[in-house]
């Protein structure tokens, strides 16, 4: 063929492909602006084109080519927003560090490269919420699809090529409990608390066989502290989580790899195996134990290199057992103490001057208890004798209350005298007077004096018994020791039969006068007296229907009171009313109407008595005249008197 043919045949050839070929190119012509293309791809190193997709909803799409293996980790940042990719062993080529899009959701684009583990980062920032669709073409492309967030659409999709499923790993229960321990060392003062209590920015992250270390190297990024990984730190992370603050997150990573960290200086955060930290601890405990051992052994050759002496103490009065429970503070690590409770005796070994602690202590709490004498009289006095056989409550002296008031003017008193009409003091001034109206040629006389601080109670009882309108019931006497209960009972006990499936049984019922007094000798001398006085009786008047037995009345009165050696408290209230009917007649004419009056006699009696019970306390006195010892005191570790 001629070569001009040969030219116009392929001017004519070039001409009709070009033509064919035009229609398919304009897509990837409008798509495609020539500044979207950052690198040609190279061994390597890897190149990045930027394309628009749907205008409507604003998708973005971006590109990844290279001629190694993609690998990748992702995650979001909320402030600000932003989309972060890191590329692991790929190298940046000629990427620049920054790239302006302003484009749909997408800003701009920031390119890093980590040297020591050579990763790459990428950063996409985001001018709002965007969803996310990251799909792998085949091992060495990559695109990611980025547009407008509806609000019931998620963030993330799973890749279009089937890939592994990520797994979250889950805590188990025996490293739940180390996290529990886990010896972060952080303090109010330490920067890194923050990082551990109060960050509250949240993240999104989605790591799938990534390096441990370069997990923690993007929350460096993210706390602004300086992380420092030990050498034994290793492992891969496979964990999604969403919207977590990522001190948590931070946290989560640490404890399944049994991590813990250390604040050091201002900014500085270092991360070792848990396993490390407490063999730290382990070891500065045992550090720790080896020192106290020592001093307890400095302390036991002082006390070996001391004389150590033996005492024998007898005890008299007081519980063997319970004095020995107060001898052991006094006791050296090389002492002891002996207790023999057939002698009731210490056998003490010990330094002499804890001895003469023990034998001071010893001293204070053996003492005599002391005893009182219980005298009490049991007065049945009648209602309608009140006038002629009565109880004077008197008050005699002054009494100063904490906040008299005299007026209704509010003007405070200094002191308050209580008098009678005639402005005496004394007996006469009386609270309640049932005093004889006639002189009483005998009787009995009981004086209570100082009950309270400043004030004298005057108590006088007359009784004419020859008259039989009083009378007095009994007059015991019982002798008991301090805070020992002493019992008067007196009475008699009523049989009552009871039917059961055993047959007729005889059960017995106390109708007695008893009286139940517990004394307490008080530092000052005094008497604290706590009183129960019962008093049960048959009431022949009121018997059961059935087995005509009587009913049991019981009357009850309890009291505590304080009152002086050898002075008398009273108790009243416990009455008993009796009703009887006499009538005398003479036969036959006592029945003639209206006559019959003249030749009988009714008499009716309702009576009404009231039990009173006066109890005199006396303290028994020793050779001495007192029951009170005196008794050292204890300061500052030494014993004086």
């Amino acid at each position: 063929m001629k070569p001009y043919n040969l030219f116009i045949f392929l001017f004519f050839f070039l001409t009709v492909y070009v033509g064919a070929c035009a229609p398919s190119l304009a897509p990837f012509l409008e798509k495609t602006h020539p500044k979207d293309l950052l690198e040609t791809p190279s061994e390597n190193t890897p190149s990045f084109s930027l394309s628009t997709g749907n205008e409507k909803n604003g998708e973005i799409i971006l590109s990844i080519h290279s001629y190694s293996l993609i690998r990748y980790t992702v995650s979001s940042l909320l402030d600000p927003l932003r989309l972060v990719l890191d590329f692991t062993e790929m190298k940046k080529g000629g990427l620049p560090d920054l790239f302006p899009v302003n484009r749909g959701v997408v800003d701009k684009v920031r390119t890093f490269y980590f040297r020591n583990g050579n990763v790459l980062r990428m950063e996409i920032f985001l001018n709002q919420d965007a969803n996310y669709h990251i799909k792998a073409g085949s091992e060495n492309k990559l695109s990611i699809h980025l547009d407008y967030a509806p609000a019931q659409q998620s963030k993330a999709e799973e890749s279009s090529v089937p890939e592994k499923p990520i797994q979250t790993e889950s805590i188990p229960s025996s490293e739940k409990a180390l996290l529990g321990r886990s010896s972060v060392t952080a303090t109010d003062t330490d920067s890194c608390k923050v990082l551990l209590d109060e960050a509250d920015e949240k993240i999104d992250l989605d790591f799938q066989g990534a390096s441990l270390t370069n997990i923690l190297r993007i929350f460096s990024e993210i706390s602004g502290f300086n992380i420092i990984i030990a050498d034994q730190v290793k492992g891969n992370v496979n964990i999604k989580l969403h919207s977590v603050p990522w001190n948590q997150a931070f946290k989560i990573i640490l404890d399944n790899h049994q991590l813990a960290i250390r604040c050091i200086g201002d900014n500085i955060i270092n991360v070792v195996p848990l396993a490390d930290i407490e063999k730290e601890i382990a070891a500065q405990a045992a550090i720790r134990t080896a020192a106290e051992k020592e001093e307890a052994l400095k302390k036991a050759a002082a006390i070996n290199s001391e004389a150590m002496i033996t005492e024998v103490k007898r005890i008299n009065y007081g519980l063997i057992s319970d004095i020995s429970k107060s001898l052991d503070p006094f006791k050296s690590e090389g002492g002891h103490i002996i207790v023999d409770k057939r002698t009731n005796t210490f056998i003490l070994t010990d330094l002499r001057a804890n001895i003469e602690k023990m034998l001071w202590s010893i001293e204070i709490m053996d003492k005599k208890t002391p005893q009182i004498l219980i005298e009490s009289r049991i007065v049945e006095v009648s209602k309608d004798y009140s006038k002629e056989l009565g109880i004077q409550w008197g008050l005699t002296g002054s009494f100063v209350p904490k906040d008299a008031i005299t007026d209704f003017n509010t003007q405070r008193a200094k002191r308050v005298v209580i008098t009678d009409a005639s402005g005496q003091q004394g007996v006469g001034n009386t609270l309640v007077n049932l005093g004889t109206a006639s002189t009483a040629t005998s009787g009995v006389g009981i004086i209570i004096g100082n009950i309270l601080s400043g004030l004298d109670l005057d108590i006088k009882l007359s009784a004419l018994e020859s008259e039989g309108r009083g009378r007095i019931l009994s007059a015991p006497k019982i002798m008991t020791t301090d805070n020992h209960t002493a019992k008067i009972s007196s009475g008699r006990q009523i049989p009552f039969q009871t039917t059961s499936q055993e047959g007729t049984q005889t059960d017995f019922v106390d109708a007695a006068l008893s009286l139940e007094v517990t004394p307490h000798v008080t530092s000052d001398g005094n008497v604290l007296l706590d009183i129960t006085a019962t008093k049960n009786a048959a009431d022949f008047a009121n018997v059961a229907s059935t087995d005509n037995l009587p009913t049991i009345t019981t009357n009850e009165a309890i009291s505590q009171v304080i009152v002086q050696n050898g002075g008398t408290t009273v108790l009243g209230g416990i009455f008993e009313r009796t009703i009887t009917g006499v009538e005398q007649k003479v036969p036959f004419f006592s029945e003639i109407p209206f006559l019959g009056w003249l030749f009988k006699n009714a008499d009716d009696a309702d009576t009404v008595s009231e039990l009173l019970i006066f109890i005199t306390p006396t303290i028994v006195m020793d050779n001495k005249g007192t029951i009170r010892g005196e008794y050292p005191t204890i300061l500052h570790g030494a014993i004086k008197h």
